[in-house]
């Protein structure tokens, strides 16, 4: 199972470079802001 969560990360790493690597900066930065966003959701807003 770590391998399969190793593997997804960093393909989706490559992703992201690719992104950046394609001129398509601007839809990376989105990206990471969107999945930032997500996580800080998910840290501060889950009920305890």
């Amino acid at each position: 199972m770590s391998n399969d969560k190793e593997y997804s990360i960093d393909s989706f790493i490559n992703l992201i470079k690719a992104l950046f690597k394609y001129d398509n900066w601007y839809l990376g930065g989105f990206i990471i802001v969107f999945i930032l966003f997500i996580v800080f959701d998910i840290i501060f807003f889950t009920p305890r």
